[in-house]
């Protein structure tokens, strides 16, 4: 098993706000993918953070042999948003910024997931499935029955999140898990605003090496637009 983890600019922004990050950690795979968000480097700057400490405090958690693996992405994550916060007040030219983390820790044949945010987690096998739930007014909305599914791609604030990373004091992270019998892929809403489902699912499918279905992904949000920061972490059987 591989793991692989590619971010770009796309096509209409100035800078890329997203990080991303891979890790092995004995026979653990570590996947990342946080989508900042602020006023000028602001973004750039929660996102990184996010990566940082994250994988600073599961590396350090899992070579203590700890196997309790929801509370290890839990206290990570929390730590991440009290790191952000606190630099966020502390400096006034990053006031307001946050990031969303979807975070993966893979084992052999299981993924666990963790999520705050809108980007989101996928598993490709025979078909397509998204294990992650956005944290977002238009999920919302969907579970509320105030609008359908098919509704929430075109509403006007399907870019609203109800959770990030350093915008408050504290931070309440969705886990998920999936048996892996095929690819494991984090994403931020770059690849998933302009990429359909049933795309991803062909890319991933037909391209024969990890690498080449990131870039590949990316490609294919490009070419429809790329609008946003386009950003992929997987995890593969390829």
């Amino acid at each position: 098993m591989t793991s692989f983890a590619f971010t770009d600019v796309g096509r209409q922004r100035e800078s890329n706000e997203d990080s991303v990050a891979t890790e092995s950690i004995g026979n653990i795979e570590l996947i990342i993918v946080a989508d900042g968000m602020g006023g000028h480097t602001a973004g750039e700057v929660a996102s990184q953070l996010a990566i940082e400490s994250i994988t600073e405090m599961i590396r350090t958690a899992l070579e203590n042999d700890r196997t309790d693996y929801e509370s290890i992405l839990e206290e990570a994550i929390t730590a991440a948003n009290e790191e952000i916060h606190a630099h966020s007040e502390s400096d006034s030219s990053l006031s307001g910024m946050g990031t969303t983390a979807v975070v993966g820790l893979c084992i052999e044949d299981e993924a666990i997931i963790a999520n705050v945010g809108d980007s989101r987690g996928y598993h490709i096998g025979n078909e397509i499935e998204q294990v992650t739930v956005d944290q977002s007014l238009v999920q919302e909305l969907v579970e509320q029955g105030q609008i359908s599914q098919e509704e929430a791609a075109d509403h006007p604030q399907s870019n609203v999140i109800s959770q990030s990373l350093g915008t408050t004091d504290d931070v309440d992270p969705d886990f998920y898990r999936r048996p892996i019998n095929g690819t494991v892929l984090l994403c931020s809403d770059g690849l998933t605003d302009e990429v359909s489902d049933e795309n991803i699912a062909k890319i991933v499918d037909e391209t024969e090496d990890i690498e080449g279905t990131a870039k590949g992904l990316i490609h294919a949000a490009n070419q429809n637009g790329g609008n946003d920061n386009i950003s992929v972490a997987l995890y593969t059987d390829k």
